[in-house]
């Protein structure tokens, strides 16, 4: 998962014209099966869609559905998984409208999803992407309700993956709903705290393009449904003094028991 930052021409050195090779170089090299990523407009997504050519990828604007806003794409593998179906719903009070919010958020926050076969297993896999509101404590706690019984009922006791910038450190509300007691719905695993090898790389996962170190991790993988989860890692990529962006990638190795 890699929040890209969107296209700010006022990043400067860190601008993406300078960071886009650095996000394909990154992608190619460690090749993961599936991806997410957060904060993409649209040409940001075409570019990365044209050249990861081995990949096939989804996403729409949150504003409109369509091509307007900001993006949570997936990638996943083509020769790895076969495409099911796919749909995109609103962390709002009303989550099949297009371009809703609520909650106190001054944005329309989604999550797209995709139903993938593993040709590998014949297995049905979900994976889920999203991007939290960075304004409102309140719609970050009533996004993690909505997310855990929404991704409850489409997975339906399938095994998936789920990836964003939830903008909430371990110690909050909201990540409590998502992985500690909570209601009746089966809860998620963050991969960071159940990997069986101790995680490698910073114990923070947004940087501002800034060396110094920060506190906590607001970037996570969750899974849960027979996922057994090896490795959790955190990598710092810069080349030149350029970030990759103003998050660190984060990835898990699983396997599907």
């Amino acid at each position: 998962t890699l929040n890209l930052r969107y296209d700010n021409p006022r990043d400067s050195l860190n601008a993406w014209p300078n960071r886009a090779p650095i996000v394909t170089g990154f992608i190619e090299e460690e090749k993961p099966e599936l991806l997410g990523l957060q904060e993409a407009l649209y040409h940001q997504y075409e570019y990365l869609d044209s050249l990861l050519t081995d990949y096939n990828s989804i996403g729409v604007g949150r504003d409109d559905g369509g091509r307007s806003g900001e993006m949570c794409p997936v990638f996943y593998l083509k020769d790895r998984f076969d495409f099911i179906r796919t749909k995109t719903f609103w962390l709002s009070e009303t989550p099949e409208t297009p371009g809703s919010q609520a909650w106190g958020a001054n944005l329309p926050r989604i999550v797209t999803w995709v139903e993938l076969k593993d040709r590998n297993t014949g297995k049905h896999l979900y994976f889920f992407n999203t991007h939290f509101a960075h304004d409102s404590d309140s719609a970050r706690i009533m996004s993690s309700s909505l997310l855990l019984h929404r991704v409850d009922s489409i997975s339906a006791g399938s095994p998936f993956v789920i990836t964003g910038d939830f903008n909430m450190t371990h110690s909050s509300k909201g990540y409590s709903i998502l992985t500690g007691p909570y209601e009746s719905v089966p809860l998620l695993q963050d991969t960071y705290v159940v990997s069986e090898r101790d995680h490698t790389g910073p114990a923070y996962t947004f940087n501002g393009f800034s060396d110094k170190a920060r506190d906590g991790r607001i970037d996570y993988v969750f899974v849960r449904n027979g996922i057994r989860v090896l490795r959790h890692r955190t990598f710092i990529i810069k080349e030149h003094g350029i970030f990759i962006s103003d998050h660190w990638p984060v990835m898990a190795l699983i396997e599907l028991k």
